[in-house]
């Protein structure tokens, strides 16, 4: 049974609003986030049509014929899962779309970054729009009635309430929904699986056979970084290939949507590319099985470093999933400068308002915490900023009228 029916999807209703208006809508992200489950809440409505292409029969209509594959239902919503499947299905249905632009004539899903996978003979610039879907958001595993929305929340003024303090089994299981009601032992090996199944046949199949072996190791060691800036010396030098080799493996990773980064941010929009990025895996229950990371671990004198790395890798993921419906859209970054000073995260507005956010595993927050919050507002006079340290205790106040001290769980219990 696929769990992801068990919880609502809140990026149903930006796949909704899309169709409105955009004759293709692609729904992507890794395997078994749920994208299947997701567009099959649309198979009831009328006029839809769902195929997939895991099913080879389906796969060798759509290689065979793409022009008559794309036409199998003309007068209403075609719903293509897996898409990257059959590359040459995007010219085709680029001449269809041409033909008749009325919106929400296509719904395609893709494991991959569709528009990236080899193959594909156009961009659909101008007549696709991409809905990003990654594992189950803390709202959504919560089954909040309404989507977590924690920027928004902040900006209105993050009203005090009491929170609950972060359990370390909310970031060592992560979000995918296949994992959820898996024991501990149980969801390492279907993490391993997982890997060992991308690497050996989805990586070849996007690099035609090359690149995979070292595939599953890349991301081994990116896991033990939880979210840390990249540098690629050292992970050439980890993997024993060259910087090259390395850029390839990266590409290859995020067109699978497994790795995610984070730029540097500056006031010079320019200047974002120059500094190093940071970079972690789309799941810190994906990073905490590759590095055999438990809840023991989590608590102990040993495992601290790592389990804060974790924890900011979470919030990192947890505000990037609600970028996806958050009614106050927002690019998210990190910083770090020469002089030392760094935040770990930074969130800019359409507007230019800054929420600079520092993540601690402590349980007891003090002013140590949140002086590079200070540093960060002083550094910038001229801009609009709110600063967040979220922690692991269920501490909750404001501070100077702009601070904000509050328990990570405040992402989806505000």
């Amino acid at each position: 049974m696929d769990n992801g029916m068990l919880y609502p999807r809140f990026t149903l209703s930006a796949v909704r609003t899309a169709l409105e208006d955009t004759p293709v809508v692609v729904v992507q992200g890794a395997r078994q986030v749920g994208k299947s489950t997701l567009v099959q809440m649309f198979t009831s409505e009328s006029g839809t049509r769902m195929v997939t292409l895991d099913d080879p029969t389906t796969l060798r209509m759509a290689e065979d014929d793409p022009k008559a594959f794309v036409s199998l239902n003309p007068e209403g919503l075609l719903i293509i899962d897996e898409a990257q499947r059959a590359p040459g299905v995007i010219l085709p249905l680029k001449a269809n779309v041409d033909a008749s632009r009325k919106p929400g004539r296509f719904l395609l899903t893709g494991s991959a970054d569709l528009l990236k996978v080899k193959g594909v003979g156009d961009s659909l610039a101008g007549r696709a729009e991409t809905v990003e879907m990654m594992p189950l958001s803390q709202g959504e595993f919560a089954r909040r009635g309404t989507p977590e929305d924690f920027v928004s929340w902040i900006l209105s003024g993050a009203k005090n309430r009491d929170f609950s303090p972060l359990d370390p089994q909310t970031i060592i299981q992560g979000g995918f929904p296949e994992v959820m009601a898996r024991p501990r032992n149980r969801a390492k090996r279907w993490f391993e699986s997982y890997i060992t199944r991308l690497s050996d046949h989805d990586a070849r199949e996007l690099k035609d056979g090359g690149y995979a072996d070292q595939l599953g190791a890349m991301l081994t060691y990116y896991a033990s970084m939880g979210q840390a800036e990249l540098v690629k010396a050292h992970v050439a030098q980890h993997l024993g290939v060259s910087e090259t080799t390395v850029d390839t493996y990266l590409r290859t990773a995020k067109t699978m949507r497994l790795v995610y980064e984070y730029k540097s941010w500056n006031r010079v929009p320019q200047r974002r590319l120059i500094r190093r990025p940071k970079i972690c895996l789309v799941d810190t229950g994906l990073s905490s099985a590759l590095t055999g990371f438990t809840v023991p671990k989590a608590v102990s004198p040993g495992g601290r470093e790592y389990y804060g790395s974790l924890v900011e890798q979470f919030v990192a993921l947890e505000l990037t999933k609600q970028q996806g419906w958050s009614t106050t859209p927002y690019e998210l970054y990190h910083f770090r400068e020469l002089d030392g000073l760094e935040v770990d995260l930074v969130v800019e507005t359409e507007e230019g308002d800054l929420i600079a956010i520092e993540v601690k595993a402590t349980t007891t927050p003090g002013s140590k915490h949140w002086g590079n919050l200070i540093k960060f507002r002083d550094r910038f006079p001229d801009r609009n900023i709110t600063g967040v340290l979220l922690h692991a205790g269920d501490f909750a106040s404001t501070l100077y009228g702009w601070l904000h001290v509050l328990p990570v769980p405040a992402l989806w219990q505000m």
